[in-house]
């Protein structure tokens, strides 16, 4: 079967975790730092919760 997340980074909990704190007030910055990803990355998961 394919799957196109297969190799994915993280888990969906762990994007949830990441809007998360961005949510509560933390910055992208510090939570791209804490999560290993880049600032771009964090902004885009953000963006794409936003949407819905």
């Amino acid at each position: 079967m394919n799957n196109p997340h297969q190799g994915a980074r993280f888990t969906v909990y762990s994007r949830e975790q990441i809007v998360a704190r961005l949510c509560a007030g933390q910055k992208a910055a510090e939570v791209a730092a804490a999560f290993g990803v880049s600032l771009r990355t964090v902004r885009k998961w953000l963006a794409r919760f936003r949407a819905g």
